[in-house]
């Protein structure tokens, strides 16, 4: 019986109600749980992968029964939302064993994956137990474009495969790209496979360094001119950061707290070994929720939100940063400090606050 007092709400609004609804409380809203650093890809930009068959990457990553204990207690804790994420997750044979407790235990669940292991056994468990979405990355709209970036032969074809197979049946796809410099000259024709595929889709020029601190990946970064030219030739990449411009005119948004997103406040990052870090891109600090708990961790997470400034750098004062990326995790990525203003990511913002502030 369908009760006709009750209102459907869209995702998102309902998500934001609930934020006012807290009034700034820390709470572990959302998550992210990175299953394996291991991938069957080798992409040139990547941050992390590891090779596929690892013994020391394997030897590190928590078993079956501890991811569940893991996902439990982030239940426990109210976690809504938690992303899957690699490395490439479906190299696990357990894969499908940890998402289904997820799922049993009411976490709305997005997963990253490069679709290329995905068969039609684990697409129907991810459809039938109703994955949330799915987020493929794609890197070109040929084989040969693809293939210079994953190193490996055969993997756009397998990707292709995925992505139908996740379609049929009935899963939510959503394609995006890293543009580099092997690879930009296929945006509009990436854009036009997405458009083919009835997919949404969506780039972004920004390269990581390694976590073992390589800055290998970064020789395929963009220049900023040219990132800027992609910006402008999207609609709504343009208006979007118009808006925010606008927005934000005249604002000084760095608070005297180092860290003002939501990192270790409304979401938290769980590596393969069971680390707990601020985020994705944000390593330390680190505690490992086996020894205690999730909530143990959690709370050991607060101290970061304490953190204030102790260097004066540009980015104090400056009033283009509603357009700048620059974050603690870029300045620990690249300097060792949660602090220091990452040169290109500095010139980025500048750059967009010259292209998208000019009317205010």
């Amino acid at each position: 019986m369908q009760c006709s007092f009750a209102q459907e709400m869209d995702l998102g609004d309902w998500t934001e109600t609930l934020l006012g609804d807290m009034q700034g409380a820390r709470f572990p809203l959302s998550g992210s749980i990175e299953l394996t650093e291991r991938c069957n890809l080798a992409c040139v930009h990547c941050y992390i992968n590891q090779p596929q068959n690892s013994l020391a990457a394997i030897s590190h990553e928590l078993t079956t029964s501890q991811w569940m204990r893991v996902i439990d207690q982030i239940s426990d804790a109210g976690c809504l939302f938690l992303l899957i994420t690699g490395g490439e997750p479906l190299l696990r044979e357990d894969f499908s064993t940890i998402f289904a407790h997820a799922r049993n235990k009411g976490l709305l669940v997005t997963l990253f994956t490069n679709a290329t292991l995905l068969d039609s056994e684990t697409a129907g468990i991810l459809a039938d137990l109703g994955l949330y979405s799915m987020e493929v990355s794609i890197y070109g709209a040929r084989q040969e474009t693809y293939e210079a970036v994953t190193r490996r032969p055969g993997s756009f074809d397998k990707a292709l495969t995925g992505i139908q197979r996740a379609k049929d049946c009935g899963i939510n796809v959503n394609l995006k790209s890293v543009l580099l410099t092997i690879n930009n000259h296929e945006l509009m024709d990436m854009e036009l496979l997405a458009s083919n595929l009835g997919l949404d889709f969506r780039a972004d020029a920004t390269i990581w360094p390694r976590l073992d601190g390589s800055k290998w990946p970064i020789q395929y970064q963009l220049p900023t001119a040219k990132v800027i030219s992609y910006d402008l030739q999207d609609p709504k990449r343009m208006e979007g950061w118009k808006d925010t411009a606008k927005a934000f005119n005249g604002q000084l948004l760095r608070s005297e707290q180092v860290f003002a997103c939501g990192a270790a406040k409304l979401s938290f990052h769980i590596d393969s070994c069971g680390n707990m870090t601020p985020c994705m891109m944000t390593r330390k600090p680190s505690v490992n929720v086996l020894p205690q708990n999730f909530d143990y961790a959690w709370k050991s997470m607060e101290q970061i939100r304490n953190l204030k400034h102790s260097m004066q750098t540009q980015c104090r004062d400056c009033h283009v940063n509603a357009l700048c990326t620059q974050c603690p995790g870029w300045s620990l990525a690249m300097y060792g400090d949660y602090e220091t203003p990452v040169n290109q990511i500095c010139e980025l913002g500048k750059a967009r606050y010259e292209a998208f502030a000019v009317d205010i």
